[in-house]
């Protein structure tokens, strides 16, 4: 019975070394925001863009951290709209960071 003993008295702190309790990894950090590709662009057309037609230019600001992708998520939303059987196409909007390349 001596042997068991020291084993019960060590099964708890094993267990709550195997949980994790109050320990971190480093990679348990929060995630931070993802960088800005101020390179990036993108022609939203909601419905659906119009053939031949240049879209219309709309600069974002990579100083002021314009978010392009909450503008892609929304087109894409846009694009399930079930009014867009009857709606047609449109020019669209092109987005671009206009400051990107400014110093």
């Amino acid at each position: 019975m001596a042997y068991l003993f020291p084993m019960r008295m060590l099964m708890p702190l094993l267990l709550v070394g195997a949980a994790g309790w109050g320990c971190q990894a480093a990679g348990d950090k929060a995630p931070t925001k993802a960088s800005l590709d101020c390179t990036a662009t993108y022609v939203a057309c909601g419905c659906g863009c119009c053939g031949g037609v240049e879209p219309e230019v709309r600069c974002l600001s990579c100083a002021n951290r314009d978010d392009l992708q909450a503008l892609i998520q929304k087109d894409q939303e846009a694009k399930k709209d079930p009014q867009c059987a009857v709606e047609g196409c449109s020019t669209g909007t092109k987005y671009v960071y206009c400051d990107a390349n400014s110093p």
